[in-house]
């Protein structure tokens, strides 16, 4: 059996039989203490190369050069410090106020082109909502801004036209002149403002509590007191702003342009 294989009797391993003539290896002097040395498992070569195609098949590769212990990113050699995430080799520390950006490489252009933008819109909505500026301004902005940009068209189109609506308050506001319409037009937008503003503090109440939102609804100047005591709590500040600078201004603007339309 020299120099063939076969199967141990006891573990079944597959192990290689020394060829005739090669020296034996010295026996301990103590065979009850000495233990046997485990052959490893052959593996064959087709084996081998099936685990290969397997691993290449799901992008498993062997990485070579140096890498960062932290983030797993490949480094300049002799390099110090991570320029991915600010890791130090040699201290094993992490710098602090150091920010990573982290790629991710769908090896298609358009499609990293696409997670670029996605991050960076996510990155603008989280700096939005961090500012704490309500989500519903943007809507009463554009709803004011239409008020006033049909004022200003509903007066231009006399011009036009040459004729007057047949429509009583069209006609009303067609015969004044330029800056009460303005100022109306700019009145009502501001109007339309603290109404959203007003509801927003009304929905933050039945939010609360439904007994919160009736009072607001029902008690006169309750939700004065609500919105004064609810700043901090319920993050009201820019709405309380907003509610009472429109209201004062629309205020304002409407009395000096009604009584002239």
């Amino acid at each position: 059996m020299a120099g063939k294989s076969g199967k141990c009797p006891k573990c079944q391993q597959l192990i290689r039989i020394p060829a005739a003539g090669s020296a034996a290896a010295p026996q301990s002097r103590n065979p009850a203490i000495a233990k046997p040395a485990k052959a490893a498992p052959a593996v064959s070569a087709a084996s081998s190369n099936a685990m290969t195609s397997l691993l290449d098949a799901a992008g498993i590769v062997q990485k070579s050069g140096t890498f960062c212990p932290n983030c797993d990113q490949p480094s300049r050699p002799g390099a110090v410090l991570c320029t991915n995430c600010g890791f130090n080799f040699t201290e094993g520390t992490k710098v602090e106020g150091h920010k990573s950006l982290e790629k991710k490489q769908f090896g298609n252009k358009n499609l990293n082109h696409a997670v670029e933008m996605m991050a960076r819109d996510a990155s603008t909505q989280k700096r939005m909502l961090e500012t704490g500026t309500p989500w519903w301004t943007m809507v009463a902005a554009l709803a004011g801004l239409l008020i006033f940009v049909g004022g200003a068209l509903i007066k231009k189109d006399e011009g036009q036209a040459g004729k007057r609506s047949t429509v009583p308050i069209l006609a009303k506001i067609q015969a004044a002149d330029w800056v009460p319409v303005m100022a109306g037009s700019a009145g009502a937008g501001l109007l339309l403002v603290a109404v959203f503003a007003q509801f927003a503090i009304l929905f933050t109440a039945f939010f609360e509590s439904f007994k919160q939102g009736l009072l607001c609804m029902f008690v006169p100047f309750y939700i004065v007191f609500y919105m004064f005591s609810r700043l901090k709590s319920e993050k009201l500040v820019n709405t309380v702003i907003i509610l009472w600078v429109t209201s004062i201004l629309a205020g304002v603007m409407l009395g000096y342009a009604l009584p002239k339309i």
